[in-house]
C-alpha cells in the first residue's frame, strides 16, 4: 500500500513538473505599465535625471537656415565629432553638419535628379562601422556620404511585392534593416538586406488582419528605429512589443502594457489612411532609448484621465526606468507655447524632452530661438528654482546675443 501511494505521489509530481515546464511565464519580457501610470501623473525635474545641461547655438548663415516644425530623432544626430541636422524649408530638404561649438561646416548632398542627389530625405542614420552617414531618399535608394559631404555610393532599396521598405537603419556588417508597411497579410514585416540591395533575411509579421480595401492605414507603418549603443531596437505603431536586433536575430525586448486600450486588429482591418485615431486607443508615437531609460511620446484618449492643462487629444511624454521596471507619464503644471516635458530646474530654461540619444549617456533636444526669446524672461526666471547657477548664467548670456530668427539651439543633457 505504501509503495502504491509513493508511486502515485511520484506520478502526480512528475505531471506537475511537466506542466510547469511547459507553462509560459506570466511576464516573459519587461512590461512598461502604461495603463497603471494613467491618472498617476508625476512632474519630473531635470536635476533628477541629468548631471549637466549644455547649450549649443547653431551658427546662422544663408547656407544653413534651419526650419524644423516637428522634431524627431533623425532630425538631429550627434556623434563624438559632429552634429547633423536634417531640415526642410519650403520643401527644400538639406542635411547640414556642425561641429560641437555649433559652427557650420558643410552640407551633405543636395536635392536634385542626379545619381548622387536626393529627391527628398526620408531618414538619416549613421554607419556605426566607419565615419559615414546614410540618407534614405524618397525614391528607391540609400545614399552614403562622408561627413565632409563627399559622395561614396548609392544602395538600391529593395522592394517587396512592389512595395518599398521604410524606416531604414544600419544594422552593422554592411547590413541594413527596413520595414514593410503592414497590409494585413504580410508574411514578414522587417527585412535585412545587404549593400547591394539584396534581401538576405526576413522576420515574421505578428499582426495579421483581413482588410477588404487596399488603402493604407496611418498605423500600418513603424516608428523610426533607435539605437542604444551597440543594440538596435524596432517597433511598429500598433504592435505593443519593442524588438531588439542583435547579430541578425530579432527578439522581443520590452512590451508596452496598454491593456484594453490597444489598437486592435479589427480597427486595423476597418480603417483607411487618414481616417483618424479611435478615441479609445493608446498610441506610442515616438521612442528613443538610453542605457537606463526609454523616453516615449504617447497619445492618451479623452475617455481616460489626462494630465493638468491637457484636455485635447495631444501627445504626452513617458519615461520608463529599465533598471527599476517603473514607468511614469509626465504631469504638466504649466501651459507654455512650446513642447512640454521635463521641468528644467538645472539652468532654468525651457522644458526638456529628448529627441535623440547621442551615446555616452547623452541625450539631446532642440529649442527654437524665437520661443526662447519670447518665454525666457526675467519674470520667468524669477518663478524658477535653479540648481546650477553657472549653467543659468550661460543661458542668460546666450539670450543676449540670440536673435528670434536664428537657428535652433541644440540642448545636450548628460544622464546621471
Amino acid at each position: 500500500m505504501f509503495c502504491m501511494r509513493k508511486l502515485l505521489f511520484l506520478f502526480c509530481a512528475a505531471l506537475y513538473l511537466a506542466a510547469c515546464s511547459e507553462k509560459k511565464p506570466v511576464s516573459e519580457f519587461p512590461v512598461i505599465d502604461v495603463v497603471g501610470s494613467i491618472g498617476n501623473y508625476q512632474q519630473v525635474y531635470c536635476s533628477d535625471l541629468f548631471s549637466s545641461i549644455e547649450l549649443i547655438p547653431l551658427e546662422t548663415t544663408d547656407e544653413c537656415l534651419l526650419s524644423i516644425a516637428n522634431y524627431r530623432h533623425d532630425f538631429v544626430i550627434m556623434n563624438d565629432d559632429y552634429i547633423l541636422v536634417n531640415y526642410g524649408l519650403n520643401n527644400d530638404f538639406r542635411l547640414c553638419v556642425f561641429d560641437h561649438s555649433g559652427k557650420f561646416l558643410n552640407q551633405i548632398g543636395q536635392k536634385g535628379q542626379g545619381p548622387r542627389d536626393y529627391i527628398g530625405i526620408a531618414t538619416v542614420f549613421l554607419n556605426r562601422d566607419k565615419p559615414t552617414v546614410y540618407i534614405q531618399d524618397m525614391s528607391n535608394k540609400i545614399l552614403e556620404y562622408d561627413f565632409q559631404g563627399k559622395y561614396i555610393r548609392s544602395i538600391p532599396l529593395p522592394r517587396v511585392q512592389e512595395n518599398p521598405l521604410w524606416e531604414i537603419s544600419y544594422a552593422g556588417d554592411n547590413l541594413f534593416v527596413g520595414h514593410l508597411s503592414n497590409q494585413g497579410k504580410n508574411e514578414s514585416n522587417y527585412y535585412l538586406f545587404d549593400g547591394n540591395g539584396n534581401i538576405i533575411k526576413s522576420f515574421p509579421n505578428h499582426i495579421l488582419f483581413n482588410r477588404t480595401n487596399k488603402v493604407f492605414s496611418s498605423f500600418d507603418f513603424a516608428l523610426l528605429p533607435f539605437r542604444i549603443d551597440d543594440r538596435l531596437y524596432l517597433k511598429e505603431y500598433v504592435n505593443d512589443t519593442i524588438y531588439s536586433l542583435i547579430n541578425s536575430t530579432m527578439k522581443p525586448a520590452f512590451v508596452f502594457g496598454l491593456g484594453k486600450y490597444t489598437y486592435t486588429k479589427e480597427l486595423l482591418a476597418s480603417r483607411s489612411f487618414n481616417s483618424g485615431v479611435p478615441k479609445q486607443s493608446l498610441i506610442i508615437y515616438s521612442l528613443i532609448g538610453s542605457p537606463k531609460y526609454l523616453f516615449y511620446e504617447i497619445r492618451i484618449p479623452t475617455i481616460l484621465p489626462r494630465p493638468k492643462n491637457q484636455t485635447l487629444m495631444t501627445r504626452e511624454f513617458g519615461i520608463y526606468n529599465m533598471e527599476e521596471n517603473s514607468n511614469i507619464i509626465l504631469e504638466v503644471k504649466e501651459n507654455l507655447p512650446v513642447k512640454m516635458g521635463i521641468f528644467n530646474d538645472v539652468n532654468g530654461g525651457l522644458p526638456f524632452f529628448p529627441i535623440s540619444y547621442a551615446g555616452n549617456n547623452v541625450v539631446i533636444d532642440m529649442w527654437d530661438a524665437d520661443k526662447m526669446k519670447e518665454i525666457l524672461t526675467e519674470e520667468y526666471f524669477a518663478s524658477r528654482t535653479i540648481k546650477d547657477p553657472q549653467a543659468h548664467q550661460k543661458l542668460k548670456e546666450l539670450l543676449k546675443n540670440l536673435k528670434e530668427d536664428d537657428n535652433p539651439v541644440v540642448v545636450v543633457a548628460k544622464l546621471k
